[in-house]
């Protein structure tokens, strides 16, 4: 039976992606300023009792739909950053690899991009491939010797 081939990794987030993550944003900064405005009118009617009740009211509407309209852009802009999977509310592993891909991609990326900057790395020779090497344990005191040593270079023993 043939396989299907893998499908390329994604190394951008989708339109409908990006829109859920700006909508969330959105949310986030009108219900931030939907909640510091009750500080501003609490400041500009400080000492003034008249119709306390209802503007009371009115401010303490203002600060809860503010802090939920915050909670629900948090949310929403974090589906939209790291998708359904991604943000834990579909429990499938793989399909939260595929939406964080983006993601672990630009990690690695910064990654090699900070060790381009070491001096250490960039001078640093090429691996050559090399032969191995077998080694032989000693009869006597157990020390590792290259495989065509007749004597142990610790002990000075015979190696057989």
């Amino acid at each position: 039976m043939p396989t299907t081939p893998p499908s390329p990794p994604r190394r951008d987030l989708s339109q409908g992606r990006k829109a859920l993550f700006y909508i969330g944003m959105t949310l986030i900064a009108i219900g931030l300023i939907s909640f510091l405005s009750t500080f501003i009118s609490a400041a500009m009617n400080f000492g003034e009792f008249d119709e306390f009740e209802s503007r009371g009211r009115s401010m303490a509407m203002r600060a809860f739909g503010g802090m939920i309209l915050m909670i629900v852009g948090v949310v929403v802009s974090n589906l939209g950053r790291m998708g359904a999977a991604g943000a834990g509310l579909i429990p499938d592993p793989q399909r939260q690899r595929q939406d964080l891909e983006p993601w672990t991609r630009s990690a690695g990326g910064m990654l090699n991009d900070a060790l381009s900057e070491v001096d250490a790395l960039k001078h640093r020779p090429a691996p050559t491939a090399s032969a191995a090497t077998v080694k032989v344990r000693c009869p006597q005191c157990k020390a590792l010797n290259d495989e065509h040593d007749k004597f142990c270079g610790q002990c000075g023993g015979p190696i057989a």
